[in-house]
């Protein structure tokens, strides 16, 4: 047991001590060089921001998009940073200054065009996958707001429709949805389509990146994960409408475990198959 787990580790940090090795080594300062300080700064700013205190685990799409990262960025040839390069790391360093936490989502920002201008596929994907977590850091931004008012509204017109399909009368205005007995259901932004499409799509090319590090995955993939959730999503909704006794059991301690089931499943099936050779 002891020599598989030694080959095992081999295997998985082999190449980042060599990438590591090779980055040490080099004569001059590359542009991953300065892709991972911005990174580093950028998490840094965040964790001073949040407080060491209030940090909880991290979402499973972070976990997921960072070991993509982690193991995409050995992959990037090592090129000498542009003007253009220099410039986006002194930006990523001055938003470190500034004394808001969404400033960090700036700082990723800028280390995912570094990343965008190297060379090859890995660099793209660790560019898409910065980005992702700079938008993940803004979740909470006066923003979402305006954008969340639409999509729910839209969601509760839907699910009054299937609850009207199904013999239940219901009326949909805004995001509530009122029964003719007075009684009525609505959605939040926690349990709108919103609030899991975003980790899902990343997770999604996360993990894709992970199993297939010489791919690129497909929108195709990404579109299939938010259909499916799109749907599972809706029978949630509709269901905790419909029956109180779903609603307290969804809302209870175990209430989110078959949630995360499905998500998780979700993102397994459209990230893993992969396609055979012909």
């Amino acid at each position: 047991m002891a020599i598989v787990g030694r080959k095992a580790s081999n295997a998985i940090c082999g190449p980042f001590i060599a990438f590591c090795k090779e980055l040490a080594g080099g004569a001059a300062i590359s542009s991953t060089w300065l892709l991972i300080w911005a990174g580093l700064a950028a998490q840094a700013h965040w964790v001073l921001a949040v407080g060491a205190a209030d940090i909880e685990f991290p979402h499973p799409m972070v976990v997921l998009a960072v070991l993509a990262i982690v193991t995409g960025i050995p992959r990037m040839p090592l090129v000498p940073p542009t003007r253009a390069d220099w410039a986006l790391f002194a930006l990523a360093l001055f938003a470190c200054m500034l004394p808001f936490r969404t400033a960090a989502s700036l700082a990723l920002g800028c280390a995912a065009a570094i990343a965008w201008r190297g060379h090859g596929p890995a660099a793209r994907s660790v560019s898409v996958l910065l980005l992702a977590l700079a938008g993940w850091g803004m979740k909470d931004g006066v923003w979402v707001g305006f954008v969340s008012v639409p999509v729910m509204a839209a969601e509760a017109h839907v699910v009054s429709f299937l609850l009207n399909l199904g013999g239940l009368p219901s009326e949909a205005t805004g995001n509530h949805i009122e029964f003719p007995d007075g009684q009525g259901f609505i959605i939040l932004r926690a349990c709108s389509l919103l609030s899991l499409a975003y980790p899902c799509a990343v997770a999604v090319y996360a993990l894709f990146c992970l199993v297939h590090p010489n791919r690129q995955p497909g929108l195709l993939r990404i579109a299939l994960a938010l259909a499916i959730l799109a749907v599972l999503n809706n029978v949630r909704l509709v269901s905790m409408a419909a029956s109180p006794a779903i609603y307290d059991y969804l809302h209870g301690e175990t209430g989110d475990l078959p949630l995360q089931l499905a998500w998780s499943g979700i993102v397994m099936i459209a990230a893993l198959p992969q396609r055979r050779a012909a």
